[in-house]
């Protein structure tokens, strides 16, 4: 799991590279015919990729969105006969059964599909109408870290190529043009970010090694964050951790909130005035609060963990997903457990 967490930022590098032409030839094929309600979906990990791509579509365009968890998407979907919906469905191994459900389903709606997924010539792959490739490479541990990042930048590509060929972008052709440089700096901004957070994420790990319990809040893209972070403390760690849109944590989880309860609080430049007060709250309650924060936000505060600062809000979760990533690991091994082989996992679910 660590060794795939260090291979995050060259297998960003070589997804953004390889699917570049495919996102571009796939827009322009679909973007023929009235592109309409565009569903996200996927399972777990994937099901994360696919809210935060949700996030980024709707905060970015006029275009309809939506995202459904696979096994939830034939009873949720609904597609009118020549509306021009399109299911983008992702999963890193290409055979999930509820991602190859969700397609099916979509198939006999009448909705056309798209696959992200790292493996090529998959069930998933075969049966999209359309496939996008990531190059995260072989990923041995059952928890997964570098396809989620890889499967994540593929969305966002893909997204922003959809804005831009349906002429449903909201801002201007500049802007437009500074999000898909800013995702080519991605890969970048990982290396620097695992840097400047693996020592704090071990030292963390470490004082936080006998709490059973963790909540993870965030807002906006990172909440998908704070969802996908908590996924990896069950999944590696075998602890509960619950992952909120911050103020609704407000609205009644607040109770379990005490000393044996710490608080991880993702928050970009943007959301600091807003969800810093609210970590100090829970500071006064007692519970231990870890901000997840950019490098440039002054936060005087000793338990944190840095991102590099940069990438825009819509796109921040590659990177705010880091340090997560990595605390999730080496709690795991403070407690002698194995991180690569959770006991009850297994890497396809069939």
């Amino acid at each position: 799991m660590l060794l795939e967490i260090k291979e995050e930022p060259a297998a960003l590098h070589e997804t953004l590279s390889a699917i570049a032409s495919p996102c571009r030839r796939i827009a322009s094929e679909l973007a023929k015919d009235r592109l309409g309600l565009i569903y996200l979906s996927g399972s777990g990990t994937s099901y994360h990729a696919a809210l935060a791509g949700h996030y980024l579509m709707s905060s970015l365009s006029n275009r309809p969105t939506n995202s459904i968890p696979a096994s939830e998407f034939e009873s949720w979907a609904r597609a009118a006969p020549g509306s021009g919906s399109l299911l983008i469905a992702i999963s890193q191994s290409g055979e999930s059964v509820d991602a190859l459900s969700s397609v099916k389903a979509a198939k006999r709606k009448g909705i056309r599909s798209v696959a992200i997924t790292n493996t090529p010539g998959s069930p998933l792959a075969e049966t999209c109408d359309f496939a996008v490739l990531t190059r995260a490479g072989p990923e041995n541990a059952v928890t997964a870290t570098k396809t989620f990042l890889c499967c994540l930048a593929a969305t966002y590509f893909l997204g922003l190529e959809l804005i831009d060929s349906s002429g449903s972008f909201t801002g201007t052709v500049e802007e437009l043009s500074g999000l898909r440089k800013e995702l080519a700096n991605a890969p970048a901004f990982v290396e620097q970010t695992i840097g400047k957070s693996e020592d704090r994420a071990k030292s963390l790990a470490s004082r936080f090694g006998q709490a059973s319990l963790f909540f993870l809040l965030g807002r906006g893209a990172n909440y998908a964050t704070a969802l996908e972070g908590a996924l990896k403390l069950k999944e590696s760690c075998n602890v509960m951790a619950e992952g909120y849109a911050a103020r609704e944590f407000l609205h009644g989880p607040m109770q379990l909130v005490d000393g044996t309860t710490p608080v991880m609080v993702i928050y970009t430049k943007t959301d600091y005035e807003s969800l810093e007060p609210l970590a100090e709250s829970f500071g006064r309650l007692g519970a231990p609060v870890v901000r997840v924060t950019e490098s440039d936000l002054i936060v005087d505060r000793e338990e944190r963990m840095e991102v590099a600062g940069g990438l825009p809000e819509a796109l921040s979760p590659l990177v705010f997903i880091v340090p997560v990533q990595l605390f999730a690991y080496y709690s795991a091994v403070s407690r002698g457990l194995n991180p690569d082989r959770p006991t009850k996992l297994t890497k396809v679910v069939k």
